[in-house]
């Protein structure tokens, strides 16, 4: 690996590249890029079972095939496992809003000689014991970390897909408009 790039993403944008080296680095990249098969707007036999994955591959491939065609069939795991990710973050959600994010926890009630307590309504007595936090909100966060990472990756955040875009000209980014100009504070 190139130490001079070691923890930066390269700049893919022959508009902003000034260095020659650079560009001939970046139009060779894109040139291979042209090789691939692009991505089949099919949704894989894999997720055609779970309806919210299935969703999110049409709303992926449609978004980010047909606007801005950056994905090829070589990166069909990054998008399947996005929409997994995203069955889970669902599935998790649901099973909260069903059972709880958190359960209290309760023991029956035993006397001195480890009999239960029942009251007078013919019940056992039942002490707090604690909570007990739902899994689903485990898988629900591990879900969330997973669908942040790869859809930056797929530039499915406003970063990442700013990260995408052309790069501005210095001359350009002085005539842009201030979108706060009328904003009184």
């Amino acid at each position: 690996m190139n130490e001079h790039h070691a923890g930066r993403k390269r700049n893919l944008d022959l508009a902003t590249t000034t260095r020659k080296d650079q560009k001939i680095v970046v139009k060779e990249i894109l040139r291979e890029q042209k090789d691939y098969e692009p991505l089949s707007k099919r949704v894989p036999f894999s997720l055609r079972g779970s309806k919210y994955a299935t969703d999110m591959w049409r709303l992926i491939i449609s978004e980010l095939l047909e606007k801005k065609p950056i994905l090829k069939a070589v990166d069909i795991s990054m998008v399947e496992s996005y929409c997994i990710s995203y069955q889970i973050f669902r599935d998790s959600f649901e099973n909260i809003q069903k059972d709880k994010a958190v359960t209290q926890l309760y023991e029956i009630a035993l006397d001195g000689n480890g009999d239960p307590i029942v009251d007078e309504n013919g019940k056992f007595q039942r002490n707090y014991k604690g909570n007990k936090r739902n899994p689903a909100v485990n898988n629900l966060n591990d879900a969330i970390k997973n669908m942040k990472t790869i859809g930056a990756e797929l530039g499915l955040s406003p970063s990442a897909r700013a990260e995408l875009l052309p790069k501005q000209s210095k001359n350009e980014a002085k005539e842009a408009p201030n979108p706060f100009k009328k904003v009184n504070f």
